[in-house]
């Protein structure tokens, strides 16, 4: 349930151009930057703030939404012939991160953000920063696929994602909240 209400927030939000005229005015990255901007193509602009710092990498991963598949391995999922992508790229000076999947079709994924602070290609709990579509509530263990879902058309879908980080011994959360306009 609370999936669905978010995901119609972002439609609500789409709607109105909140977040299309601010992705107008950024840069958008990655290998797939230009599915983006084509119309009716199948694609996710995943919008990444509440970066700690400005070191390493940001990742993207898309997977199949199921429980199973979430967060498994590149290997496991294209040997079975899965969806899986990843998209790594730079993290930006300042500003946002701005990056662009081209999906295979329309349907329902699961995305997840890793902010790669060390730039070494695997989550380090400890330092790195990681955020879901949803923006669940994060503690010390993966989260169920439900957090991590989008379900996509025919056409460009906006996502924004907040980073989280491990502050203290066991709390998770962002670093700065999202200053208001």
């Amino acid at each position: 349930m609370r999936y669905l209400k978010f995901s119609l927030l972002l439609s609500c939000f789409a709607c109105l151009g909140v977040f299309s005229a601010a992705a107008q005015q950024a840069t958008i990255v990655g290998p797939d930057a230009a599915a983006c901007q084509t119309y009716g193509v199948p694609s996710v602009l995943v919008q990444v703030w509440g970066f700690k710092d400005r070191e390493g990498n940001v990742r993207v991963e898309l997977y199949p939404a199921t429980q199973e598949d979430f967060l498994a391995s590149r290997r496991k999922l294209e040997g079975e012939g899965k969806v899986f992508k990843r998209i790594d790229v730079p993290t930006p000076e300042n500003g946002d991160a701005w990056v662009c999947v081209e999906l295979p079709a329309a349907g329902t994924y699961a995305l997840s953000v890793l902010h790669d602070r060390n730039a070494n290609g695997k989550l380090d709990p400890f330092s790195d920063g990681f955020g879901f579509p949803t923006d669940p509530e994060l503690g010390m263990s993966k989260p169920d696929v439900e957090e991590a879902m989008f379900t996509a058309g025919n056409f460009r879908t906006d996502l924004a994602i907040v980073l989280q980080y491990v502050r203290g011994l066991l709390s998770v959360g962002p670093v700065r909240v999202r200053p208001q306009n």
